[in-house]
């Protein structure tokens, strides 16, 4: 092929359609023959496809700025082009599930309301294959669909996935409960199938999961993946909290000073938990602690909590016991700053150590499953987020300053959540009785 650029530029080229030459006519055509046949329909075909290419090719020319940059080299690409075009990706159909992921990846940002968000969107994945083996084996989420009805049905599953687990345990293999396990041991059976078992929620834990899949649902809306909103005028039971349980500094004393030397392991999640209470930091940020936070005297991090809304440095002087703790186990070929094991066995270990040392007064908690009053001792309500409550809760029982105390503990001017931990207690509200005498 010759094609006229302009007067100094008219490249020749090979278009890449081959033909006889018998059939190549002298009016520079195809020769189509009139007896129908296998060449026929080639020569028909080729005919047809150099017309696209020389109208493609055209059309390159016409809408070109710089006229010089048509050369020969530019056309034999465009040519090789023609006949191998890229294949277009292939169109993601349009499911429930992968708005879901369009959300993960596009509208969250904060690390934790991804992970609450990935436990959600597990959960709503097992439902469905609870109600493909119990109700209808097409059954699909979909957001035309769903209704007041549907709602229900999930809310029942939020709260019963033992009682599933314990009938379908098949659907636990395809979505599992955990996604990871950070234990780093190896698991006997027995250990990998217990630590496999759901756990029963709280209605407050419910709750903010139905608070999850309702702001889903109205980005679908507002990004038109969805034009429903089942949650409307469907009731979200409001959450709960009781009066915070945290340890005095007597009962924190009792148990820095219990004897535990016949289990070291035990001694030292105890100590890492009393380091917990000096610092008021949450179990997610005590992890990743190493020296590198330790300065001047302070220990300095962001919570990695709110890091996406509020990248505040928070910094801390270490107490002497805080200290103490952090010179007996100091090693610098350690990558953390304390030795610190899983979160679950963090927890356990905990509920062990105060049992061990008689921290078991009498609590009185409410009952997240029933929303009734009911007694425990102090060790089985024993775990990581009590070290923070035991920060706020002695720091503000003795200063009584909010904002003080939140930028220790990370909580920022007004916060609702702090106000559940500077829970007035009964020495405070005796104090206020006697500026009346």
């Amino acid at each position: 092929m010759r094609l006229y650029v302009s007067r100094t530029i008219r490249p020749h080229f090979g278009t890449g359609i081959w033909i006889d030459a018998k059939r190549w006519g002298k009016k520079n055509d195809i020769n189509i023959p009139t007896t129908p046949g296998e060449e026929r329909d080639s020569l028909i075909d080729k005919k047809s496809k150099l017309k696209s290419l020389t109208d493609t090719l055209e059309a390159l020319v016409i809408s070109a700025s710089d006229k010089s940059n048509l050369t020969k080299e530019y056309f034999e690409k465009e040519v090789k082009k023609f006949h191998k075009p890229k294949k277009e990706k292939e169109i993601k159909e349009i499911t429930f599930f992968t708005v879901a992921d369009d959300y993960l990846n596009k509208h969250l940002s904060s690390e934790s309301r991804i992970k609450h968000f990935k436990v959600l969107i597990r959960c709503l994945r097992r439902f469905e294959l609870y109600k493909r083996k119990t109700d209808n084996k097409r059954y699909k989420l979909n957001f035309g669909t769903l209704s007041h009805e549907d709602l229900k049905e999930i809310e029942w599953s939020f709260f019963n996935e033992k009682e599933v687990y314990s009938v379908h345990p098949d659907i636990y293999d395809e979505v599992p409960y955990y996604t990871k396990q950070s234990v780093k041991t190896p698991q006997k059976n027995d250990d990998k199938k217990k630590s496999c078992v759901p756990e029963e929620r709280g209605q407050n834990y419910v709750s903010d999961m139905l608070i999850r899949f309702l702001s889903f649902i109205i980005w679908a809306n507002d990004n038109n993946f969805a034009n429903n909103n089942p949650f409307k005028n469907y009731p979200i039971q409001e959450p709960v909290y009781g009066t915070p349980i945290y340890i005095s500094v007597e009962e924190r004393k009792k148990l820095y000073e219990a004897d535990f030397s016949e289990n070291p392991m035990l001694a030292t999640q105890r100590d890492i938990f009393v380091f917990q209470t000096f610092i008021g930091c949450r179990v997610g940020d005590l992890i990743k602690f190493t020296y590198n936070n330790v300065i001047n005297g302070n220990l300095e991090y962001i919570p990695k909590k709110t890091k996406d809304d509020r990248a505040d440095t928070l910094v801390v002087p270490l107490s002497p016991t805080a200290i103490e703790i952090i010179e007996r186990y100091r090693d610098e070929r350690r990558n953390s700053l304390l030795p610190f094991i899983s979160e679950q066995k963090y927890n356990e270990y905990i509920k062990e150590a105060f049992k061990l040392a008689g921290l078991d007064r009498m609590v009185t908690v409410i009952n997240q499953r029933t929303r009734l009053e009911e007694q425990k001792p102090l060790y089985e309500l024993a775990f990581s987020h009590m070290a923070r409550r035991t920060f706020i809760g002695n720091i503000y029982k003795k200063v009584k300053y909010s904002n003080l105390v939140g930028s220790l503990s990370g909580h920022k001017e007004g916060s609702r959540a702090f106000a559940r931990y500077r829970n007035i207690d009964d020495d405070i509200k005796k104090e206020l009785i006697a500026y009346l005498e």
